[in-house]
């Protein structure tokens, strides 16, 4: 099968456009980047304290130009590897930043409690700059490179794109369901607006996921950059659990602070471990969707948004949906024959 053909040779080897391979040497710098892009701004920006809490203002905007560091650092790395690298990190330049200045500002400046209440103004600025993104990275631009591959972009199957814009909602609805049912209370607070209503408000609330949400910011850096070059030495699932622990280090500074699931040391542990069954379903969905920055994106996208749509019952639904996502990764780790591939018999 051309999935299987395809798995093989992304986890044999990976090589930038001009031959060369990405070294060692490129992974570690990209991993002191996205540190140094990220850590120094959350503690410039004074949002740390807040623990979690606060508006989507100034102070929120500038902790934003920090979570762009995996990307940020991806674009600078891979740039230097070859010309053709250095031309394909100058274009995605713009649309990593880009939203950054629109829509930002005005969601900074409007400085909302909550997505669902942007005015219209930023919510539109939202919707429109994350359909640009979506289309630059999209199949329709032939020219845009993979950062580690350096090749150009392959047409996902239809329903890989599908199934990453609904497989974890679907699990985090399920656990929903679980959490709610024990509590008695159903709702959903951003379908409360009628149908119109309500689908505006979703499409929002992912649209400035997607922007401003961790989704670009990050993506263009695990599965754009690192999870290929990782392949070239590791299986799939060695390279998921580096990613895992990778992605924990990375929130440090920010589960130190406000904690994930416990307070404490402890969170960044807690986060690893979320992160490994979510790693492995993202690689997973990497070698079947052949590389897609766009799929990458989307996925990531859909389990961000889940916190913003007024959930009841949110915290332990929360609980429940990493116990889901253990159980799925586990189920497709056992099942799909990627992971049963070790790098060298590839």
């Amino acid at each position: 099968m051309e999935f299987e053909r395809l798995s093989q040779g992304v986890a044999k080897e990976v090589f930038a456009s001009n031959g060369t391979t990405v070294s060692r040497r490129s992974v570690w710098t990209f991993l002191v980047l996205l540190c140094v892009l990220s850590w120094p701004v959350w503690l410039a920006s004074g949002v740390l304290p807040r623990a979690g809490t606060g508006g989507y203002d100034a102070r929120w905007l500038v902790a934003q130009a920090g979570v762009m560091g995996p990307s940020l650092a991806a674009l600078l790395v891979s740039g230097s590897l070859s010309r053709a690298l250095r031309w394909n990190s100058l274009c995605l330049l713009p649309f990593v930043l880009g939203p950054l200045v629109v829509p930002g500002i005005l969601v900074a400046h409007a400085s909302p409690g909550q997505v669902s209440q942007l005015p219209l103004l930023p919510a539109v600025a939202a919707v429109a700059v994350a359909a640009l993104v979506v289309l630059f990275l999209s199949p329709l631009n032939s020219r845009l490179l993979g950062p580690a591959t350096g090749t150009p972009q392959a047409r996902p199957p239809v329903s890989v794109v599908l199934l990453s814009l609904t497989l974890f909602p679907a699990l985090f609805l399920l656990a929903w369901a679980f959490a709610s049912a024990q509590g008695g209370h159903f709702e959903i607070a951003a379908l409360q607006a009628g149908p119109l209503g309500s689908a505006w408000i979703l499409l929002v609330c992912f649209a400035h996921n997607l922007l401003l949400g961790g989704s670009l910011g990050e993506e263009l850096g695990w599965r754009g950059f690192l999870l290929p070059a990782l392949l070239r030495e590791s299986s799939p699932l060695g390279a998921s659990l580096v990613l895992a622990v990778v992605g924990g280090l990375w929130h440090l500074p920010i589960d130190l602070y406000a904690g994930f699931g416990i307070a404490g040391p402890g969170a960044i542990l807690v986060r690893i471990v979320f992160l490994v069954p979510v790693s492995i379903l993202f690689t997973w969905f990497y070698l079947r969707s052949k590389g897609s920055l766009l799929v990458a994106i989307l996925l990531h996208t859909s389990v961000n948004v889940m916190s913003d749509l007024g959930l009841s019952s949110y915290e332990t639904a929360a609980i429940m949906f990493g116990l889901l996502t253990g159980v799925a990764a586990a189920v497709l780790s056992g099942l799909s024959s990627v992971f049963r591939r070790n790098a060298s018999a590839s």
